[in-house]
């Protein structure tokens, strides 16, 4: 199971197996470690029926000197069934602002992201990037709280 990867502190960029019963997940993910976002998104795409998503993101005390790829990364995926998806101490990173984007480019049964700003800088052109980010749902808002 999950639970035994996750408690023995192993990161895996490629789960072993589908989750077909994980509807809700909470995660801790520092944006700035590349083998945490690449097993963020390799869970992902091994829960077909995942419809509640919240992250917390928190600094890194070291620079991962392959961020620049995390920002490139590509990847297509459909999460058909993500309904919610929170992200708490948001900071507006580039990578913070990238995983949202892709959330919303992934999701098209997407109806809320919530943000949690605790960011230390000007907000007006984070929130700018959020609002301009293509989302393959109609529905999909992007609320930001204080």
């Amino acid at each position: 199971p999950l639970s035994q990867y996750l408690s023995k502190g192993r990161i895996l960029t490629k789960l072993p197996s589908v989750f077909t019963r994980l509807e809700n997940i909470y995660l801790n993910i520092c944006f700035w470690d590349r083998r945490q976002v690449f097993a963020a998104y390799s869970l992902f795409q091994n829960a077909p029926n995942l419809k509640k998503l919240a992250v917390w993101s928190y600094p890194s005390s070291t620079w991962d000197q392959c961020q620049a790829r995390i920002l490139e990364h590509t990847l297509q995926m459909q999460m058909d069934h993500l309904v919610t998806a929170s992200v708490g101490c948001f900071r507006g990173l580039d990578n913070e602002v990238d995983f949202v984007g892709k959330l919303l480019s992934w999701a098209p049964a997407l109806e809320e992201v919530k943000i949690e700003w605790k960011g230390e800088t000007d907000c007006s052109m984070v929130f700018a990037k959020l609002l301009a980010m293509p989302r393959v749902s109609a529905r999909a808002k992007v609320i930001v709280t204080f």
